[in-house]
């Protein structure tokens, strides 16, 4: 056995990721920027405002991810900033994102740019959003701007981010804007979004034919999943165990296995089944984005279906920490997209980083294991670079390797320890053992 067991192959792709709205900060021409107005809609009155003023600071945020080692950055294009009215282009949001990914390039960070991460044009959400179908063309002919437009400079797209978090949340349990209480109408949307990855990919793949990193491969295209560990709460409750396997089926499963079979195929009790071939969506994706957070305890016919272990480390926001389950996240995608993995997002909402440095380290001790065992995953990219704006959560959920200070107006950034931990790690491509034993952790 090496020192230093925990490696991972050469070319490992170490970042941080971000997404628009969540950092940039004006996103005035949104839908979550008018829910934000709504008394109650997010935790504690929050709403994005100035957020992390990326807007202006993209390239003082880029040295720093630079200088801690990381060569890729996931970031997202802010649609309504780009068309704030129907067909009306803006010159000036478009030449900011062309100088964002010039800043990326000059400090050496890989782009991975994802085209829809949860907002839409209020002009969009005043159609329908994604429950309307002629979301779809419009999107569509977003995309091909974006890849006449960017394509010379990115090579990796990550199309929609989380369709199936995004949809229990908007249309089910109506937390986010549009703020329904749908299942039915939240299964109509996910075969939605799924149907919008599969046109995007072929947009992206007759548009975008450059190699803007010189390394002779054509445009890789995925988009991002969130894996949740689902145990049933009481294993010798039959009620808790049927819960578990649909929610597994239909939140985990099913969307993971569309891309590889091409259908689309969510059932759960009490909503009209959504089922379909859709043209182009099997082999529409080169990797898949494995977003990885904690693991569900489930309860069936409780106030809340899903709570944390007995015991367990919380985060900020009350999620377990529970490093090992990347294990299971991993290996379950992995076999249901049967494409390799980029780990798109994981991280811990914790503002005094108590427990992020060590559940860094002992997550990507697991991961380095799964790759071990051969799971194809080709990259890390942390959640997140920033402290930003958490959605329904407000700024409650500090999830940033950088703290940001949103009561000073400049918005100042401090550098945490795990931002030193990810830099070491990410250096080494490997967690050393020495790195192992001053979080506590053996290797």
């Amino acid at each position: 056995m090496s020192p230093d067991p925990a490696r991972f192959p050469a070319g490992f792709l170490w970042g941080a990721g971000t997404s628009a709205h969540q950092v940039e900060g004006g996103n005035r021409w949104n839908d979550w920027w008018r829910f934000e107005q709504r008394a109650g809609a997010i935790s504690g009155g929050d709403t994005s405002g100035d957020a992390c003023r990326h807007w202006e600071r993209f390239d003082e945020d880029f040295a720093l991810a630079a200088a801690d080692g990381h060569r890729a950055h996931r970031l997202s294009l802010e649609w309504s900033r780009i068309e704030p009215a129907p067909g009306r282009r803006d010159p000036a949001a478009i030449a900011h994102y062309h100088a964002v990914l010039a800043s990326l390039a000059r400090h050496g960070l890989r782009p991975i740019v994802t085209l829809w991460h949860f907002t839409l044009p209020a002009w969009i959400a005043d159609q329908g959003g994604f429950e309307n179908r002629t979301t779809l063309d419009r999107f569509d002919e977003h995309v091909r701007f974006c890849a006449r437009e960017f394509g010379g400079e990115v090579d990796w797209w990550c199309t929609i981010n989380e369709p199936e978090v995004y949809a229990f949340r908007a249309y089910s349990e109506g937390r986010w804007p549009p703020a329904k209480r749908d299942e039915s109408a939240a299964l109509v949307v996910i075969g939605n979004l799924l149907e919008a990855h599969a046109r995007a990919a072929a947009i992206l793949r007759a548009e975008d034919r450059t190699d803007s990193d010189g390394d002779g491969h054509a445009t890789r295209i995925g988009f991002a999943k969130h894996w949740v560990v689902l145990e049933p709460s009481r294993r010798w409750l039959p009620l808790d165990l049927l819960r578990t396997r649909i929610e597994h089926a239909v939140f985990n499963q099913a969307v993971a296995a569309a891309p590889a079979t091409g259908r689309v195929d969510l059932s759960i009790p009490g909503a009209r089944p959504v089922r379909r071939i859709v043209a182009g969506l099997a082999g529409s994706a080169d990797w898949m984005g494995l977003n990885y957070y904690t693991r569900w305890k489930v309860r069936m016919f409780a106030p809340d279906p899903h709570v944390a272990a007995p015991g367990a480390a919380l985060n900020d926001l009350g999620w377990e920490d529970f490093p090992r389950g990347i294990d299971a996240a991993a290996r379950g995608l992995a076999e249901a997209s049967r494409v390799p993995l980029l780990v798109t997002e994981h991280g811990v909402a914790d503002a005094t980083d108590r427990l992020r440095p060590r559940s860094l380290v002992e997550t990507l001790v697991h991961l380095a294991s799964v790759v071990s065992a051969g799971v194809p995953v080709i990259g890390y990219l942390h959640w997140s670079l920033l402290d930003n704006f958490e959605w329904a959560d407000g700024y409650r959920g500090r999830f940033g390797l950088y703290a940001v200070d949103f009561a000073d107006r400049g918005r100042p950034r401090t550098r945490r320890h795990s931002a030193g931990v990810l830099a070491r790690i990410a250096r080494a491509n490997g967690v050393e053992t020495s790195l192992a034993a001053e979080v506590g952790l053996a290797l």
